[in-house]
């Protein structure tokens, strides 16, 4: 067998990927895409556990599997074993939140060139949907959430990549569970709570490891923001009172003409989610929308079929397929520039 760092040639990064000591995954879905040849394939990890026990994530041959690695440490994970002779697909990726995980070494017969990847590009601002929190638990479909301690959530099924695989298109998603624009507001790392407004910029982003900052390197054609739903924690009334509403409002502005800076021809869609939701964050996407020019400006708010009334709790397998398809429907209508260099 032979041993490859999976920064290098032929290894291809997806997400926001801090390659300092390798490839540390971070957000929910970053991950290490490659080809490797013969029936083998190991990686060696260290994990940085800061919430529940972590699981990571894989993909062979369209084969999905999934491995419980625990809390904080180093070891190692035998992805398969009798994959065949010849060349096949790997993905390994980021299924959870809660840890950072990062792969030192690929360890397999040999790595294989990469194919071409699809042309479009589209990034994702979200929170816990987005991330695919709960997301494995089917028979809790249109219902509340049943307990659980992130063992049913997945990246790999919620709707920004099953819409990058359907469309085709490269994906980042850059969404985390609980996360709200402001911080001290939302559930992401309570009781004190940071939002988008310090984390959208970074590629570790949480306060309990050292953070790092992000150089944007990746250049969307499409940006998609879907943040909103947490902003009413602690306050339900925020958008009532026209002083925070306004603060909201300028504040989720800025974030967005921040990252558009570095994609400055990029379409912005703004989309909340299935999950149910008070109107009145449909509403303020509308305003956001308004001030940044709108459809004339290349920004778009889209709403799905059943936006904010599917389900009072995390949109599953098969809800997170409906917001792709009609996600994917939307863009293909935007006009052919927009996905044009």
């Amino acid at each position: 067998m032979n041993t490859y760092l999976p920064t290098g040639d032929n290894f291809r990064l997806i997400g926001r990927v801090d390659t300092e000591k390798g490839a540390c995954l971070t957000w929910p879905g970053a991950a290490v895409y490659f080809r490797f040849r013969g029936p083998y394939l190991k990686v060696f990890w260290e994990n940085e556990n800061f919430g529940a026990p972590s699981i990571l994530g894989a993909v062979v041959d369209g084969k999905e599997m999934q491995f419980p690695i625990g809390g904080s440490g180093s070891g190692s994970t035998v992805i398969c074993e009798n994959a065949g002779e010849g060349a096949h697909e790997a993905l390994i990726y980021k299924r959870m939140e809660g840890h950072f995980i990062t792969l030192t070494s690929i360890e397999t017969e040999g790595i294989e060139p990469l194919p071409e990847p699809p042309k479009k590009r589209i990034e994702v601002y979200g929170d816990s949907v987005s991330a695919g929190s709960v997301v494995d638990c089917e028979e809790y479909a249109g219902k509340p959430d049943p307990e659980h301690n992130g063992q049913f959530d997945n990246a790999y099924h919620a709707y920004p990549q099953i819409l990058a695989r359907e469309l085709p298109a490269q994906v980042y998603d850059t969404s985390q569970g609980g996360i709200s624009i402001f911080d001290g507001t939302g559930w992401f790392e309570m009781p004190k709570t940071r939002g988008m407004e310090s984390c959208f910029d970074k590629c570790r982003y949480s306060s309990y490891r050292p953070q790092s900052d992000w150089d944007f390197r990746f250049k969307p054609h499409v940006i998609i923001f879907a943040i909103g739903q947490n902003d009413s924690s602690p306050d339900p009334d925020v958008l009532k009172k026209p002083e925070k509403r306004e603060a909201w409002l300028k504040k989720y502005v800025e974030i967005i003409m921040a990252v558009r800076s570095h994609s400055p021809k990029a379409a912005v869609v703004l989309a909340l989610t299935v999950l149910c939701h008070d109107p009145e964050w449909d509403e303020a996407m509308d305003e956001i929308k308004a001030r940044l020019g709108g459809e004339e400006n290349g920004v778009y708010h889209f709403m799905y079929t059943r936006c904010g009334k599917a389900t009072p709790g995390h949109p599953r397998y098969s809800e997170q397929k409906e917001m792709a398809a009609e996600m994917k429907d939307f863009l293909n209508s935007l006009p052919a520039s927009t996905w044009e260099d």
